[in-house]
């Protein structure tokens, strides 16, 4: 069987034809799955993001804000129709990693400074000090999050597994066999929280961000 185009897909999505929507369904998920380990490390709900992402193309679809143009794959954006730059392929993954990065913003919150206040650490731009007109509630986010993408990869990788992904010591241990022994770990992982604070303070301070 040949191998099926973008084309193919959209024409297929939007003429609702199940033989082949379920043709692509599989492949779409075979390439999700290809990629996936390198991209949600650790992330338990990849099958659900999948289906939400797979979804979202689809529904970009059949909403024609994807759709044929002088039989081109093009995008609505910004009011105009634009061809697209990637494949649906890449899109999807690109989705998937939005949707990733939304549900670690919503659901695993970064315990910061000595009161009970909570700032969400992780945010899917990459480090930028281009703050621009944030407001401050997104500023103070903004900051936490650069400070984290600036860490050593030991730190940020124990940071994330204990407090986003809610692993266990013992659950870091078998991830992580460079730490030696449970005390160790617990050490670096204060260690390296003190230095996220300590980062997020001094930067709040150039800011003129109250804590």
């Amino acid at each position: 069987m040949a191998k099926w185009t973008d084309r193919d897909m959209v024409v297929a999505v939007q003429q609702h034809n199940n033989a082949a929507l379920e043709r692509y369904y599989h492949d779409c998920k075979s390439y999700f799955q290809h990629h996936a380990a390198a991209v949600f490390v650790g992330d338990a709900n990849v099958d659900d993001i999948f289906q939400e992402s797979l979804i979202h193309l689809w529904r970009e679809i059949e909403t024609h804000r994807i759709e044929l143009s002088e039989n081109r794959v093009c995008r609505w954006i910004e009011g105009r129709l634009q061809p697209m730059t990637s494949s649906l392929l890449t899109f999807l993954l690109a989705i998937a990693k939005r949707k990733h990065w939304e549900l670690v913003r919503k659901q695993q919150r970064l315990f910061f400074a000595d009161s009970d206040s909570t700032l969400e650490a992780l945010d899917s731009d990459r480090y930028t000090e281009n703050y621009g007109e944030l407001e401050e509630s997104e500023l103070r986010e903004r900051v936490v999050s650069d400070m984290v993408l600036q860490m050593t990869d030991r730190c940020r990788q124990i940071l994330t597994l204990f407090y986003y992904e809610h692993r266990t010591l013992d659950d870091i241990m078998a991830m992580r066999p460079e730490n030696q022994s449970k005390q160790g770990l617990k050490t670096s992982k204060y260690k390296c929280l003190q230095r996220l604070r300590e980062n997020v303070r001094e930067r709040f301070a150039r800011l003129h961000i109250s804590l």
